[in-house]
Formats: structure tokens, sequence, C-alpha cells
């Protein structure tokens, strides 16, 4: 076997064992939340998996080849399972209702304007911030409060709207002690009731906790269920979930909410900070209840943040019977 065959033959070995290790260790992370990780780059690994089979029809060897195949048809189950609990897009003659962004500014982000200029350009009706400093908070409001009068929130989860807010309410997150000074991340959730068109609903602004905390993060998910679980009107839960839709707390949230995915493929994070970088996963989403349907999804530039911000239409699914809801 020559140098380059030996090479080959390594490489193939190493992803087979390797691929399989992520693959298994994956299934156990409802048990131990560390092993997430191994579930949010899922698509990579399918992608790893496609060329380690590349790799072993190469080398023509049959036992690597088959355990190859095996590898590639236990991540194209596991990335199918991820599909589920995806909004189908509404009707295309379906009026839009509100335009929705969620968009994490990043903490240091120190390019306030650029933000504020995304935000116009955007020109939606709710959008939801995340690690929004209290600092660069003021100069945000004074950029946008012209096309967003109504805005909720202190620091670090933001709402702006162009509508006036009913009601609302917040969930603070965990202490994060290992940040500098022991600062509180913000809060877990800050929701609000509003009512277009005659029609009432509630949007939810969310930021769970880093994938790099699992305990903290399995706790997140816990809370962020029980309160949708808890709500009665028509929902819009928007944010920097840290989950890509193949991670088993994704999917959980989808299943015992019911409420439905509308971004799996738009990349959002890592963005550009020092040195350019593209997307790998999608961890910021908008999830909806049935009386909603996405019409477009897009994502639109980072602005000086390390996460590209999610721009959603949404459409009524049945406006003719819905006008009014009780709440």
């Amino acid at each position: 076997m020559s140098h380059a065959a030996a090479f080959v033959s390594v490489l193939a070995v190493a992803g087979v064992i390797g691929g399989a290790l992520l693959t298994m260790l994956g299934l156990f992370a409802e048990k131990w939340p560390a092993l997430e990780l191994a579930n949010q780059g899922r698509p990579l690994v399918l992608i790893g998996s496609v060329a380690v089979l590349g790799l072993a029809l190469i080398l023509s060897d049959g036992a690597l080849t088959a355990a190859a195949i095996l590898l590639l048809i236990a991540n194209v189950g596991l990335f199918v399972l991820g599909l589920q609990g995806a909004a189908s897009l509404g009707r295309p003659e379906s009026r839009r209702f509100v335009r929705m962004v969620t968009f994490n500014v990043w903490h240091d982000n120190a390019r306030v304007e650029d933000v504020a200029a995304v935000l116009t350009e955007a020109d939606a009706d709710l959008i939801v911030l995340q690690e929004v400093t209290s600092q660069r908070r003021s100069r945000l409001h004074d950029l946008t409060k012209m096309r967003y009068p109504h805005i909720l929130g202190s620091s670090g989860l933001l709402i702006l709207a162009k509508h006036p807010v009913c009601v609302s309410g917040h969930i603070d997150g965990q202490v994060d002690r290992s940040a500098s000074h022991g600062r509180a991340r913000g809060p877990l959730l800050l929701w609000a009731r509003f009512e277009v068109d005659g029609f009432a609903f509630e949007l939810v602004g969310v930021h769970l906790t880093y994938p790099f905390k699992p305990l903290e993060q399995a706790v997140d998910t816990r809370a962020l269920i029980a309160f949708v679980r808890s709500r009665k009107a028509p929902l819009i839960v928007a944010g920097d979930y840290n989950l890509t839709p193949w991670s088993l707390k994704l999917q959980r949230f989808t299943r015992e909410t019911g409420l439905l995915r509308t971004n799996t493929f738009h990349l959002t994070w890592p963005m550009r900070r020092v040195i350019p970088l593209l997307p790998l996963v999608s961890i910021d989403n908008v999830f909806t209840s049935s009386e909603f349907a996405p019409l477009a999804v897009t994502a639109g530039p980072s602005a000086g943040s390390d996460h590209r911000p999610i721009i959603v239409d949404i459409a009524l699914t049945r406006p003719d019977s819905m006008s009014k809801v009780p709440l």
C-alpha cells in the first residue's frame, strides 16, 4: 500500500470511529446534557459521513464501506428527524399580518448605528433583541424610536414595537457566575401582549444560555416550555435559543408546546467579529402557534454582531374567523 493510500485509510477509519462516537453520544443528551453538542452540529456530522463513505469507496474496502454506509444511514435518519416541527409556508396570496425580527446584537458590539440601520431597513412590526447592554440601549432607542415608539426591557433582552403594549412581564435567567463580575445575563424571557387589526396575541422574546453551560441550558428549556404551556393566547416566540433544530432540547420544546419552527436552514452563527467567518448553525429562531403561518423567512447582515438577524413575515391562518381571540 502506498503512503497516500495508507493516509486515506487512516482518515477513513478515524472518520468512521469519530462519526460513530458523535452519533451515539448525542442519543444520550437527555440524560447527560453536555452531550447535546454532538446533536447541535448534526448537518456537519452528516457531511462528514458522506466524506467518509467517499474515502471508503476510493479504497475499495468492503468492511470499511459497509461501516461508512451504516454511519451515513444513521445520520440521515437523525437529520430527517430534526426536520420535524417545521412550519409550512402560508398561502402566497395571504396578507402579511406582522413582520418579525430577532437579532442577537452581541454585548460587545459598538456599532449601534449599524444595528439601527439594519432594523430600519427590515421595517418589522415587532423586534426582539438579545445582548443589548444598558449603555447602548439608550442610543439604540434614540435611533429607532420614531419607527418603534414602544420599548420593553432595560438591558439584555429587549422588545421594540410599532404597536402599543397591552400588558407585559418577564422571567429572569440564572446568574452567570463565570461571567465577569458574576453579572446576570439578563431575562430568560420577556413577553408582551399586543392587539393588531383586532387580533390579540402574545410575543415572547427568549435568550437561552450558552450550549457550553448544558445544565443551565436544560433548566432554561424546561422553564420556557412551562411558560409557553401556561399561556392561552396565540403565541410568537422569538430569540436566540442557542439550540439548532437537531438538538434534543429544541425537539422537546417543539413536541411539548406544539409550536412550529420557522427557521431551519438559515444559518446565523458564528459571524464576523475580528476575522471573517461563515455561519455554521441556525440557533436564532421564531416559533409560532397554529394561528400563524410564515410567508417568508430571510437572514440579514450581522452589523458587527456574531449573529445574523432572522426576519419572518407572518400571516394569520384563519383571518376571517379569528379577528378576536379571548385571552
